[in-house]
């Protein structure tokens, strides 16, 4: 698939949802709505394993001594974690599992609220992905240097966070499956993961640019992209839950789907670098062409 399809998909997708939504829940409810956002649900980790099997392949490209081959190593740690997480989730979201309440097992306690970190922890193997990122870039002894616009973004990145936090009685509410006491604290670590991640992306991605932009910037603005979405999907439930619970789910779930289709883009884009430079480069966006003819 090329990134261009990729792209038209997820924007043709971003229509057709809502209007899907909007009939389901005039018809059935806003009950059957909440039907509409466990589809989604499912087939966004359709797309996050499509999305694992093109960074496994890009992973691929780079020979061990390639500067982007730990970085996409780390990236494919982060959807491996992150789909056992997205396995466990499809158990409690369809019922296999039953959900957590005050006094229930011990082994309930693990799988539903221990095992919800697992999300935290593949956001700290992205971030790890980040900084090798970082850092190959700055091994090329060149001068990077942020600017104006970047720190906006990283502001608003951070206010989103901020947002979230000062409303953050709500997320203690419930998400998409079931509400306990602890899901709270999960949220809002995540809110601010997601905005330390999003930080190390507009970094990455002004280095890229200043190193010539092309394929690579793509690649970088993409994820920028994915990790906004994310942190917004926390805003949402903050500011919607309580008052509108099933619509906030599903917009949450509509944020989600942005996220998983931008990570499916970024890694096709990744896959169009090796046509333009040369493989010791792509990591950090070194704009050498090569001819693959």
């Amino acid at each position: 698939m090329k990134p261009k399809t990729a792209i038209l998909v997820l924007l043709f997708s971003l229509l057709i949802a809502p209007v899907v939504y909007a009939v389901v829940a005039t018809v059935k409810g806003v009950e059957g709505g909440s039907v509409v956002s466990k589809v989604l649900f499912g087939l966004t980790v359709v797309v996050e394993i499509v999305a694992l099997v093109q960074a496994v392949g890009v992973r691929k490209l780079f020979s061990s001594s390639d500067r982007g081959h730990l970085t996409w190593t780390l990236i494919v740690a982060f959807f491996v974690v992150r789909l056992v997480g997205e396995l466990r989730l499809i158990t409690l979201t369809f019922e296999f599992v039953s959900s957590y309440k005050d006094g229930s097992s011990a082994g309930s306690f693990f799988y539903v609220v221990v095992l919800r970190y697992l999300y935290t922890i593949s956001d700290l193997l992205f971030i790890a992905a980040l900084v090798t990122t970082v850092r190959a870039y700055k091994s090329t002894g060149l001068k990077f240097e942020l600017m104006s616009r970047d720190y906006g973004y990283i502001a608003f990145l951070w206010a989103i966070a901020v947002a979230t936090y000062y409303n953050r009685s709500n997320l203690s509410l419930g998400g998409i499956i079931t509400t306990d006491n602890y899901i709270l604290t999960y949220r809002v670590v995540a809110v601010f993961v997601g905005a330390i991640i999003g930080t190390y992306c507009v970094v990455v991605r002004r280095y890229a640019l200043q190193m010539g932009g092309g394929a690579v910037a793509k690649v970088w603005n993409t994820v920028v992209v994915a990790g906004i979405s994310r942190a917004a999907s926390f805003l949402v439930l903050a500011l919607f839950l309580k008052k509108w619970r099933f619509e906030a789910q599903f917009a949450e779930q509509y944020l989600l789907w942005i996220f998983a289709w931008c990570w499916l883009v970024a890694a096709l884009y990744q896959r169009e670098v090796f046509r333009y430079i040369v493989p010791s480069h792509a990591g950090v966006g070194g704009p050498v062409a090569v001819d693959r003819a």
